[in-house]
């Protein structure tokens, strides 16, 4: 028996489905599995400098591949909402085995068939075009995002960075005054023997040994922490640097613009403000897209058909313009409106509540660079003064005259920390305030050039 044209291209088609499922399996099973090479991660050089650690900024890390991945969803959506207005091409085909009416002309069983249709949205009344802008809104907003990440790994990777610094120079200033400890109640003992001091001045000397030798232990064990927190923000788990190199701080002797027209910009330019207005636009958008449910859609199509049986509704090919009217939807369009305006005030609320935030963080970053500048001329002169202290104390020792020496040399360390701490305070708060202006983190920004049009 002939078996019908339409029926051959249909087994054609399943059979090749078969066969191409067949090989993918047969693909799977047979292809070599490749090793699974993980990719170590370049050493950090050694000493390890700032401008190394913050070029690892750009580098993947879990928060950059979560934020490049809400980027690429977001250019997915938009793809999504243009192809509204795209081709769509389709096959269908039918096998069916039928008991043909009696009165029909064409008496025979097989009733297979096979068409290609061919469709396109033709107007749909601004649906299409508010998912679009509102896509690209959140595209725009996503990469805003983005951005902003990347400048606060870089935040991050600096403050890790200079706690290791001071880490490090807490520890000497601890491991010097256990030093000096040491010598005292190393002579204590010897002075004790000979009854020169009693019981309880030695327990003396014992007690602020232990005490500064603890301090000491709680200095080294804090250098490990700060270093293994540098390693983990620069993802570089267990890579934990020796020596880092002392960073420029050639900015932070500089006189912050005013405090006006430093707020002015950050609500302007500021990465998060930018994004969050960007995604109230794609709600405003998304609005538009839900008021145009109810309208209209217009489509064309158009319709190539074979069939087996011949009858009198059986054409083939037909080309045409359809129009869908919603009328009733079930409440469905009513609920997408109200999602909406929700979305709609929710995002304005962010907004508005981060302007507040990035309002007082500017207010504050501003006044601590203030007091901090201040600070700094007076850690200056605490220095200068320890300094000519420790060259007095330094010259009588020589001369073997009873001198504070020990004592002198601790607080002048301690005096060179305070300055440190001032320092890596003052050039982190004027990274964090070039962030929040949406600049790079060690622009200059001098009063002056603020106050340029």
């Amino acid at each position: 028996m002939r078996v019908p044209r339409p029926v051959r291209a249909l087994c054609i088609v399943m059979g090749c489905s078969l066969s191409w499922t067949l090989v993918a399996a047969d693909t799977a099973v047979d292809a070599p599995v490749e090793a699974e090479t993980e990719s170590t991660a370049a050493a950090l050089p050694e000493p390890l400098s700032l401008d190394h650690a913050l070029s690892l900024a750009q580098e993947p890390h879990p928060d950059l591949q979560a934020a490049a991945a809400e980027t690429d969803i977001a250019l997915a959506q938009r793809d999504r909402a243009r192809a509204a207005y795209g081709v769509n091409a389709g096959v269908n085909a039918a096998a069916r085995w039928i008991e043909p009416a009696d009165y029909a002309f064409d008496q025979s069983h097989n009733d297979a068939q096979a068409s290609l249709v061919l469709s396109k949205r033709l107007y749909d009344f601004g649906r299409t075009r508010a998912n679009v802008a509102a896509a690209d809104a959140t595209l725009s907003g996503r990469q805003l995002r983005y951005a902003d990440t990347q400048t606060q790994r870089s935040l991050n990777i600096l403050e890790r960075y200079l706690d290791v610094l001071l880490a490090d120079l807490r520890f000497r200033v601890e491991d010097e005054a256990m030093a000096i400890a040491y010598v005292r109640v190393d002579r204590a003992r010897d002075r004790h023997e000979l009854g020169q001091i009693s019981e309880i001045a030695l327990l003396a000397a014992e007690t602020q040994y232990q005490e500064t030798r603890s301090a000491r232990y709680a200095a080294q064990a804090q250098q490990r922490t700060r270093r293994v927190a540098l390693a983990e923000t620069l993802n570089r788990p267990g890579q934990l640097s020796n020596t880092l190199e002392e960073p420029a701080l050639d900015t932070i002797a500089l006189e912050p613009p005013a405090l006006e027209k430093t707020v002015a910009e950050i609500l302007h330019d500021n990465p998060r403000l930018r994004a969050l207005r960007a995604e109230t636009e794609a709600a405003r958008e998304r609005i538009q897209a839900a008021r145009a449910a109810d309208r209209p859609v217009v489509s064309g199509r158009a319709e190539a058909s074979e069939y087996q049986r011949q009858t009198g509704s059986t054409d083939p090919w037909a080309v045409g313009v359809q129009v869908e009217i919603p009328l009733y939807t079930g409440g469905r369009s009513s609920a997408e409106r109200a999602q909406a305006r929700a979305e709609l005030t929710r995002s304005e609320a962010e907004l508005a509540r981060a302007e507040l935030e990035l309002r007082e963080s500017a207010h504050t970053l501003w006044e601590e660079i203030e007091v901090l500048r201040a600070s700094r001329e007076e850690a200056q002169t605490r220095i200068d003064y320890r300094e000519l202290y420790l060259d007095r104390s330094r010259t009588l020792y020589e001369m073997e005259v009873n001198s504070d020496l020990g004592d002198a040399m601790v607080v002048s360390s301690q005096a060179r920390l305070r300055q440190a701490e001032l320092d890596y305070r003052l050039l982190l708060d004027w990274a964090r305030l070039n962030a929040l202006r949406g600049r790079p983190l060690f622009a200059h920004i001098a009063a002056e050039e603020a106050d340029t049009p």
